[in-house]
């Protein structure tokens, strides 16, 4: 089965589209190629293009396509509100029209827990209304009600909702949370913490990749839309994990606590993606940690400050350069 990933090159695809391979999976990657392709395998089919300007060519003898491109995070939407709406909303009713038009039933959508807003720290499950506060988080609920309305009996998304991704990828960020902590405590020895009371749902990128094969794997029937995550930590106590990972390599740090304010606040039931999809989250937070300290104790990606490893930076500057981001995952 031949499998298009859009965004493919980026941080989690650079994950995925090995462990697609590894399942006997044929891939072809659509990619700006914003962040390179090199990192990717050679098995893979690499496309440079924008989703934006797509050509059903990309589509040729594809049966699936798992969709990632997109404007990724919080700061990059903010920093162009209209790219993100474009890219996140208008892009992937593009990509899904097309699909559709193929005549390929299964769609898998990289969509976000953040869609939930600020909560009372309940656990959301998928039932539970949408009310993001932020310009990204509404252009991916604006993405998932674009294929909300395309779904019919041929036509069969699975939307992922996944939780705050961290770990190791070999197109590596340091803009997500535990990301971040451990690059702070490599290179400012400590770690800083915003708010230690505020939730979120964490998962490893491993199994995010996991969580797509899955997808894949379903019955055809399947559609619906999935919350995906290990499990619901406060800051303060991914802020413990982090600390206890660097100790056993010798790394003491202290936290700072800063008790900034900030409205994304949300804990997520994981319960239908365990009954449905057939998916559990099987890597700890530890384990996440661990691999990201090991390979930087290595010298892997460790040229903390080059502007690559963090999203909104290399958007700057690609913008700066007249680059369009049609695919930045």
């Amino acid at each position: 089965m031949r499998v298009l990933v859009t965004g493919g090159a980026g941080y989690i695809g650079s994950v995925l589209v090995p462990a697609l391979l590894e399942r006997g999976y044929e891939v072809r990657v659509v990619d700006t190629a914003l962040f390179g392709t090199a990192h990717l395998p050679e098995a893979a089919e690499v496309v440079v293009g924008d989703i934006l300007s797509f050509d059903d060519q990309w589509l040729d003898g594809v049966e699936t396509v798992i969709h990632l491109a997109g404007i990724s995070n919080d700061p990059m939407a903010e920093l162009c509100p209209s790219v993100n709406y474009l890219v996140n909303a208008a892009g992937t009713a593009i990509v899904a029209q097309r699909a559709k038009k193929a005549g390929i039933s299964r769609f898998v959508f990289a969509s976000t827990c953040s869609v939930y807003g600020s909560t009372n720290g309940d656990e959301l499950d998928e039932d539970h209304p949408a009310s993001p506060c932020f310009p990204y988080a509404i252009s991916k609920l604006m993405g998932e009600r674009a294929l909300f309305c395309l779904a019919d009996d041929g036509f069969r998304p699975i939307i992922l909702r996944k939780g705050t991704v961290g770990g190791w990828s070999p197109r590596m960020r340091y803009d997500l949370v535990a990301n971040t902590m451990v690059k702070t405590a490599l290179t400012q020895r400590r770690i800083v913490v915003h708010n230690p009371a505020l939730w979120r749902p964490l998962i490893d990128i491993k199994d995010v990749a996991s969580a797509y094969v899955r997808a894949l794997d379903a019955h055809p029937s399947l559609t619906g839309v999935f919350n995906i995550a290990y499990d619901n930590f406060t800051i303060g106590r991914l802020a413990d994990e982090v600390a206890a990972t660097l100790r056993v390599y010798a790394v003491n740090v202290p936290i700072e606590i800063l008790r900034r304010q900030d409205l994304r606040n949300y804990r997520v039931s994981t319960q239908r993606a365990h009954d449905v999809l057939d998916f559990r989250a099987t890597v700890s937070m530890e384990q996440s940690i661990e691999l990201m300290v090991r390979h930087a104790l290595e010298g892997d990606a460790t040229d903390f400050d080059n502007p690559i490893y963090t999203n909104v930076e290399w958007m700057k500057l690609k913008m700066a350069e007249g680059r369009m981001v049609g695919a930045v995952a």
